[in-house]
């Protein structure tokens, strides 16, 4: 089908076209199995489109952004990751404990990332909590993860931007899990620690629900008719699908209802979607019959 002016075509392909064949097969077994499985891609699309953005409007957070894409894929897919893979991002868990008890944040440089526009002036101001240097000194002296240290202010912005009512909760146990893995990442002192390769899992796992909410706040309003956002569709999905994958990495119990958990919501929409010829995932480009 053809779309209007909306943007699909600045969206890159990150897994969206081998993801799309799982998909139909997916839909095919039914839309529950369909919407968690869409679920899971549209949050590792999420990561990949603003891991991907933030490298050059981030550059001090850089080799922190590929560390962590390097867990968050993976695992979203197939938890148990190697040592070597997660051991890179433990090493960064001392100033990430630090950037997210004070909530640092490149607001510029995480706002070029989320938008995929040029960073600002770097000798600009920057309005950000803890920080009244330059960007590029702020995020030089940070080296955390603006994307995660944003979250707690970001949902303070979500009721005025008209989220339902389900991605308010969800974002809410998101941030809440949040709290309790940095509260274990501080006490985590080595990747060789039992606790370490769940932990860097976990953030991976975080990070994804940061970026599917950073995304869904810039851009909900403009792509409201697609049927997969509609209503925060895919973002209610995906919520819901990393609060079960957060609790079984923290040893805690889910905070949803099992109901909100069996993907069939999501995967109508992703039927829908399939027999529009619409996009299967939030950020995939629309296909012909």
């Amino acid at each position: 089908m053809a779309t209007e002016s909306t943007g699909w075509e600045e969206w890159p392909v990150q897994v969206s076209e081998p993801a799309g064949r799982d998909l139909r097969a997916a839909l095919a077994r039914g839309t529950g199995p369909a919407g968690r499985a869409g679920a899971l891609i549209a949050a590792a699309e999420a990561a990949a489109l603003l891991a991907d953005r933030s490298v050059p409007a981030l550059p001090a957070e850089a080799e922190l952004t590929k560390a962590v894409l390097a867990v968050t894929l993976p695992q979203l897919i197939a938890p148990g990751l190697p040592l070597a893979d997660v051991q890179p991002l433990v090493g960064h868990f001392p100033q990430l404990v630090r950037g997210f008890a004070a909530e640092l944040v490149d607001r510029d440089g995480l706002a070029a990332a989320v938008l995929g526009r040029p960073a600002a002036d770097p000798s600009g101001p920057l309005p950000a909590r803890g920080c009244a240097q330059s960007t590029r000194s702020c995020a030089q002296s940070t080296r955390g993860c603006s994307a995660v240290q944003a979250l707690p202010g970001l949902l303070r912005t979500l009721p005025g931007r008209g989220a339902p009512r389900q991605v308010l909760d969800g974002a809410t146990a998101l941030l809440a899990a949040g709290d309790e893995l940095h509260r274990r990442m501080a006490e985590t002192r080595s990747a060789a620690e039992t606790a370490a390769r769940p932990l860097a899992e976990a953030y991976g796992t975080l990070y994804a629900g940061a970026a599917a909410l950073h995304l869904w706040a810039a851009y909900a309003e403009a792509r409201a008719a697609h049927p997969l956002w509609a209503q925060a569709g895919w973002l209610r999905a995906v919520l819901a699908e990393l609060a079960v994958r957060l609790a079984g990495q923290l040893g805690e119990p889910v905070p949803y209802p099992v109901e909100a958990l069996d993907g069939r919501r999501y995967g109508a929409l992703m039927a829908l979607a399939a027999r529009t010829h619409a996009p299967l995932t939030p950020f995939g480009s629309p296909k012909q019959p």
